[in-house]
């Protein structure tokens, strides 16, 4: 479908433009037209009468079908506008919704979607009902058959219902995260702007295969397997990606799904060092405010400065130093492997709830079967077997090392760090 994408700009603002054609791309609209404006808002189209004007000779000139706007709008405003130009008209929030619709795969990502849907519909129901009264346009259909307190009822309803279901599927997570924490394994979570290869990394640390792909918004179910850093094992999760401006009401729908970040252990904030600095920046600033409104501020963070392949190791460590923002930071191209090391050495020097302990075991079945919980959660530096003990030497969590504890022979056990 042939769209064309607006953004009305204050006097000195930069525009949005190459990223909303991102997200278009995305979302399957081939872009043929662009237009920026800097102007207060007009009450009536946002835009000014005379770029109205200009917009509609490009909708019938280039057989554009829809036109999308990087500012939210009045529903008096998209009313006007899809009267006077005959094509729907959507914002950026919108265009978002469609693209975390196209993704969802899991029923808790479809339902928190629609719920996000829904509240943006809800704030909007009863004066478009009433504007759909004057004469339906596009993306007005239907709505002028309903009374604005039924039709705004009928939307509630559906929200409260969807509700309902999403508590129950957070109670199922809820025991889901107290069985992982039974193994007493740190949570390391994946954060940072969308594309900038938090998936491939994911891949890379747990050698499995997540879907990688070069559009925005592929991941909105969280994806948590157990990989090893430096041979700890850890629980690592891959979540939703973040960008600029990201609606309110999708912080709030996907509030639990995001809410598995504030309660890691520690995070990997992903960047892409390849893009340019100032956009870098704002990238990652933008990802640390969205950890700050989310309750994760105070998780320690590593920042990674991905996609070193693109820039060359000295360019990236240039852009590095440049960039200064008080985080520990790894330099990696997770697509080619480099850096991974260094990486799982970083994570490892910062993880808490591991000791490094040392004991003898006796034989029994208690403790073979043990034997094999020690080399699944935890670094096994040494076990020696000789004629009455297994000798260990090893940094584990520490429920796994009380229980050791409680185990070893008489004056066998000791904590060495």
């Amino acid at each position: 479908m042939k769209v064309a994408i607006v953004h009305r700009v204050q006097r000195g603002e930069a525009d949005n433009l190459v990223e909303l054609r991102e997200l278009c791309k995305t979302a399957g609209y081939e872009v043929v037209y662009q237009l920026k404006q800097e102007r207060p808002p007009h009450p009536r189209y946002n835009i000014g009468p005379g770029k109205l004007e200009e917009l509609k000779k490009a909708v019938r000139e280039l057989g554009i079908e829809k036109v999308i706007f990087e500012n939210d709008l009045k529903p008096v405003q998209e009313y006007n506008l899809a009267k006077a130009l005959k094509v729907p008209i959507i914002t950026r929030t919108q265009l978002i919704l469609e693209i975390f619709s196209l993704h969802a795969s899991s029923i808790e990502a479809k339902l928190q979607i629609k719920l996000a849907e829904l509240k943006y519909e809800l704030s909007r129901a009863k004066e478009k009902v009433r504007l759909a009264k004057r004469g339906e346009q596009p993306g007005f259909h239907g709505l002028g058959a309903y009374e604005a307190d039924v039709y705004y009822d009928e939307i509630h309803r559906r929200m409260v219902s969807i509700t309902k279901k999403l508590e129950h599927i957070k109670k199922h997570m809820d025991l889901i995260r107290v069985s992982r924490k039974e193994y007493g394994l740190p949570l390391i979570s994946l954060a940072g702007y969308t594309n900038a290869g938090k998936s491939t990394l994911f891949n890379a640390l747990t050698r499995e295969e997540v879907k990688v792909s070069p559009q925005l918004f592929t991941t909105l179910t969280p994806t948590t397997r157990i990989a090893r850093m430096n041979r700890k094992p850890v629980f690592i999760s891959d979540t939703v990606g973040f960008i600029k401006n990201l609606p309110t009401l999708l912080i709030e729908a996907f509030y639990a799904t995001l809410r598995e970040i504030a309660l890691s252990d520690l995070i990997l904030l992903v960047a892409d060092i390849s893009e340019p600095l100032d956009k870098l920046r704002e990238r990652i600033e933008t990802s640390l405010q969205i950890l700050y409104n989310i309750g994760a501020h105070n998780v320690p963070t590593i920042l990674v400065l991905n996609k070193i392949d693109l820039t060359g190791v000295e360019e990236a460590k240039k852009r590095a130093e440049e960039l200064d923002l008080g985080l520990p930071y790894v330099l990696t191209s997770a697509k080619m492997g480099w850096g991974l090391r260094s990486l799982q050495e970083t994570v490892s020097g910062m993880l808490k709830g591991f000791i490094r302990i040392e004991g003898k075991l006796p034989y029994n079945g208690e403790t073979m079967s043990m034997l094999n919980e020690i080399y699944q959660c935890s670094k096994v530096n040494e076990v020696t077997f000789d004629e009455r003990f297994i000798k260990l030497d090893v940094e584990a969590p520490i429920r796994l090392a009380e229980k050791i504890r409680r185990c070893a022979a008489d004056g066998s056990f000791k904590i060495l760090s």
